[in-house]
């Protein structure tokens, strides 16, 4: 795969997937009361397998490592949606994919009136092969743009506000990522920013 693609997706591509992100839950996890989440691995065919229980090391996650978290799956509705089914294809050619499983965030970041951060673990790789970030929506917010490093301690490579159809696909085994904090532009109202983010592991055995 190439360690970094930037590309955008037709303009009114998300409008179809747009609405289900105003349903997403809470959670009682360290950043539940700011990033709001539906969780699914999914297969070859985008079906839902597995539970939707998401772990990750602390070797990778400083801020929520070795913690069982566990997120209502994403709909099947979103999942059989020909956006998405769109979205999973991209990814899975990206990475170089065969029959792995693909892990499913369905995320929105929200604020109101004050600073949140968008990466609580700062310049971090997700102990993936590969990882995706497919803006949905941005409002009423400044901030929020995608970081990606070449080294965990240098200057960013790219820093991009990811606008509705923008997305990054990255190598995570070489580079890495994190995301500056967003704020609203208009403290009477909330603002918030809509994503997808996809990671993956190839089976190379």
């Amino acid at each position: 795969m190439n360690r970094l693609t930037l590309d955008v997706l037709p303009e009114g591509f998300m409008d179809t997937l747009k609405p289900s992100f105003a349903y997403l839950p809470q959670t009682d996890h360290a950043d539940g009361k700011y990033r709001f989440r539906r969780y699914s691995k999914i297969d070859y065919y985008g079906l839902n397998v597995g539970t939707a229980s998401f772990t990750q090391s602390s070797d990778y996650n400083k801020h929520q490592g070795d913690v069982d978290r566990k997120f209502d799956p994403v709909d099947d509705d979103i999942l059989n949606s020909e956006p998405f089914k769109t979205i999973h294809l991209l990814f899975r050619d990206a990475g170089d994919l065969f029959f792995e499983d693909v892990e499913v965030h369905q995320m929105r970041i929200f604020t109101e009136g004050k600073t949140v951060p968008v990466s609580p673990e700062g310049v971090h790789q997700d102990g993936y092969h590969i990882v995706g970030i497919f803006g949905v929506h941005r409002h009423n917010i400044d901030g929020g743009d995608a970081l990606v490093f070449m080294k965990q301690d240098g200057p960013p490579v790219l820093s991009r506000k990811l606008e509705t159809g923008e997305y990054i696909i990255l190598d995570d085994e070489n580079l890495w990522h994190s995301a500056k904090e967003i704020m609203t532009i208009d403290k009477a109202s909330p603002g918030y920013m809509d994503a997808f983010i996809l990671t993956a592991c190839r089976d190379e055995s």
